[in-house]
C-alpha cells in the first residue's frame, strides 16, 4: 500500500502544478481500478475455462470506463472549439 500512496501522492503534485482539475484525477484513477480489476476477472475467467464470461466481463469494463470519461471527453472537445477558429 506504500507504493500506491506514493504514486498518488506523485500524481496530486503533478496534477496541482500543472492545474489540472482535481476531478479528473479521480477519474483516471478509478479508470485504472477498472482496469486492474477487469484484467483480475478476466484472468480468472478463462482460467477456469468461462471465456464468454470473460468476454462478456470485459465488454462491461469497456462500457463502464467509456462512462466515466465522458466529462474528460466533453472537456477536450470544449478545448479543441476554443482553440479552432
Amino acid at each position: 500500500m506504500d507504493k500506491l500512496i506514493n504514486i498518488i501522492e506523485l500524481m496530486q503534485s503533478i496534477s496541482d502544478k500543472s492545474g489540472i482539475n482535481n476531478q479528473f484525477l479521480a477519474i483516471l484513477l478509478k479508470i485504472t481500478g477498472i482496469a486492474f480489476l477487469t484484467e483480475f476477472g478476466v484472468s480468472v475467467c478463462k482460467d477456469s475455462g468461462e471465456s464468454a464470461i470473460a468476454s462478456k466481463i470485459e465488454i462491461g469494463s469497456k462500457i463502464i470506463i467509456i462512462y466515466l470519461s465522458i466529462p474528460i471527453i466533453s472537456n477536450l472537445l470544449e478545448i479543441i472549439t476554443k482553440i479552432l477558429p
